[in-house]
C-alpha cells in the first residue's frame, strides 16, 4: 500500500485504496453485461455457477474481513521486514524483527523475539521517522495489553485512528466510493460512470498451482486516460470450495497535483481449523502529500505458528 496516503493541501487520506467491497445497486445487469467469462466459467454456468450471485458475493463478501481480525484472538509469530528508499533507489532505513503475538482470553500482548533495524528508522526514544512505518505499526504491531473491549469506540475516530479505520475499509472493500477531495468517485469501479474504464471478467484458476479458484478480475483498460482512474487492478481469488476469498492483488496509482501515489499490495490467506487467517502481506509503493516527505517503501509480513 504504498500507503495510500491520498491528501489535500491540509488533510490526509491515509491507505485508502486498501480493503473494499463496494455496494452495487441491486440492478446487477449493467455489469453483468460486460463481464467476460473464460470458457470453464461458461460451462459451470450451464451447471448451475450463477453470475448474478457471484457478483454479489463479489461486493459484500466480509470473510476477507474476518480473517484479518481472526489477529486479534489468536496467538502467533510472524516476520517483518520494512524498507525504505531515497529516489535514486538507495536504501536508506531498514527495519526487520520476529514477534510473537500471546493471547488470554479477549486480551492480547506481543513480545520482540529479534529485532534490527538500519539508517535513521527511528528518531531520538524510538520514535517513528516515517509515516509508512507508523501505519505499519499501527495495523500489525500491539504495545502493552490489549482487550477487545477497550477497542470499541463511542465517536467517530479521528487522527491516526482514523486514517487506520479508512485504510480498513478500503482494503476489504475495493471499488466502493471514496469521499477525498479530487479522488470522488474514481474509486467506485462498479458504479456504470467508471465501467467504460475497465474491463471485467470471472475466470477459472488454480492459486499457487494448488487451490481451485474463481478469479474476479478489474482491469483498467488500455486505452483509457490515466486520470480518469485510480484502482488499476484488482484481483480477488474465490476458492470453489466455499466461495472463500484466500487472496488479493492490487495497484493503485494517481498522480496530481495536490498528491502522488503508485501502490502495489498482495494479500494471501491460509486456512486455520475452520477459519481463515492471514499469512502473507505485501506492501510496495510510493507516496508524496504536501506535508509530508514522499516516501518509499516496501514492506512485507508472515504469519505462523497459530494456537
Amino acid at each position: 500500500m504504498q500507503h495510500l496516503i491520498l491528501a489535500s493541501k491540509t488533510s490526509c487520506f491515509v491507505f485508502s485504496l486498501f480493503f473494499v467491497v463496494p455496494l452495487l445497486s441491486q440492478d446487477y445487469e449493467p455489469i453483468m453485461s460486460v463481464i467476460h467469462l473464460d470458457s470453464f466459467v461458461v460451462t459451470a454456468t450451464r451447471q448451475g455457477f450463477d453470475v448474478k450471485d457471484f457478483i454479489e458475493l463479489v461486493q459484500k463478501d466480509e470473510s476477507f474481513y474476518q480473517s484479518f481480525r481472526n489477529l486479534r484472538f489468536l496467538s502467533y509469530q510472524s516476520d517483518n521486514d520494512i524498507q525504505f528508499y531515497d529516489k535514486s533507489n538507495q536504501k536508506i532505513a531498514t527495519y526487520k524483527s520476529v514477534i510473537v503475538q500471546k493471547t488470554e482470553g479477549f486480551c492480547r500482548t506481543m513480545d520482540i523475539l529479534s529485532e534490527d533495524f538500519s539508517g535513521n528508522y527511528f528518531k531520538k526514544k524510538r520514535e517513528l521517522r516515517y509515516y509508512t512505518a507508523e501505519l505499519y505499526d499501527r495495523l500489525f504491531f500491539t504495545h502493552g495489553e490489549v482487550c477487545e473491549s477497550s477497542l470499541l469506540q463511542a465517536t467517530a475516530p479521528k487522527g491516526m485512528d482514523k486514517h487506520i479505520e479508512q485504510l480498513k475499509k478500503l482494503i476489504f472493500q475495493p471499488g466502493e466510493k471514496v469521499e477525498v477531495p479530487i479522488v470522488g468517485g474514481k474509486t467506485a469501479i462498479f458504479e456504470p460512470s467508471m465501467m467504460p474504464y475497465y474491463d471485467y471478467s470471472i475466470s477459472s484458476k488454480k492459486y499457487q498451482n494448488q487451490i481451485d479458484c474463481y478469479v474476479f478480475s478489474v482491469k483498467v483498460k488500455p486505452e483509457a486516460k490515466a486520470s480518469k482512474t485510480i484502482i488499476k487492478s484488482l484481483e480477488t481469488y474465490f476458492d470453489k470450495i466455499n466461495f472463500q476469498v484466500i487472496a488479493r492483488d492490487y495497484q493503485l496509482v494517481y498522480q496530481g497535483t495536490a498528491f502522488d501515489f503508485n501502490v502495489t499490495m498482495n494479500i494471501k490467506l491460509r486456512k486455520l481449523g475452520k477459519d481463515y487467517v492471514p499469512e502473507y502481506v505485501h506492501y510496495k509503493g510510493y507516496w508524496d502529500i504536501p506535508t509530508q516527505k514522499p516516501e518509499i517503501a516496501d514492506f512485507s509480513a508472515t504469519f505462523y505458528n497459530f494456537k
